[in-house]
This record gives structure tokens, sequence and C-alpha cells, in this order.
């Protein structure tokens, strides 16, 4: 009787030490899908606050860009339309010119010169 009280003390150890490497490795995985969720949820919220500062940013240089290129088509449009009322000449060429050639234009078409030699110093500058 004496072996089998023994070998029930055995088994209780065991279950006891099961029972604790069970909970010691239940413990171990949730603290690894704690790690693992924290990470991929990290990872959301910066994306998500990455995307969404990129959007702004994206937004503000469009808009500055926009801007830009509005003003720099309404003024080779008003060149275009200085040059066409002045000489009566069509100004279809002006759009081939830089942004820098426009503003000689613009410098240029209020002085008294002929279209001609407008033309040739605005396409001469480089």
């Amino acid at each position: 009787m004496k072996f089998i009280k023994d070998k029930k003390k055995i088994k209780e150890v065991d279950a006891r030490y099961q029972v604790q490497y069970d909970f010691q490795e239940w413990h171990d995985v949730d603290v690894e899908y704690a790690k693992k969720a924290g990470l991929e949820e990290g990872l959301l919220v910066g994306k998500k606050i990455g995307l969404e500062q990129g959007l702004e940013q994206g937004l503000e240089q469009g808009l500055e860009q926009g801007l830009l290129k509005g003003l720099s088509e309404g003024k080779l449009e008003m060149a275009k339309r200085q040059y066409e009322m002045k000489y009566h000449q069509d100004g279809e060429w002006l759009k081939e010119c830089s942004p820098e050639q426009i503003d000689i234009f613009i410098q240029f078409i209020l002085t008294d010169i002929g279209y001609k030699e407008l033309k040739e110093k605005v396409l001469s500058f480089l």
C-alpha cells in the first residue's frame, strides 16, 4: 500500500508540475500573442498615421504645385492676349517659351518695339 500511496504522491506532484508547466506554457504563448498583437496593432496605427500625414502633405504639395501651374498658365495666356491685341498677330509661338522667356516678353511688350524684334529677343533668351 505504501508503494501505491507513493505512486499517487508522484502522480500528484506530476499533476501539479503539469499544471504549472501548462500555465507557464500558456503564459508564454499569451505573452507572445500579446507581443504579436501589439506589434500588429502598432503597425496598423503607424500605417494609419503615416497615411494620414502622407495624404495631408500630398494635398498641400498638390495645391501648391497646382497654384504655381495655374499662375504660369495664366501668365502665358495673358502674354499671348497682349501680343495678339498689340500686334494683331497669332501668339501661339509663346506656348513654346520657358517661364523665364515669358518674363522677358512681359518686360518688352510694354516698350515700343516691333513684333518681329520682340519675338527674336524673347526666343534668343535662354
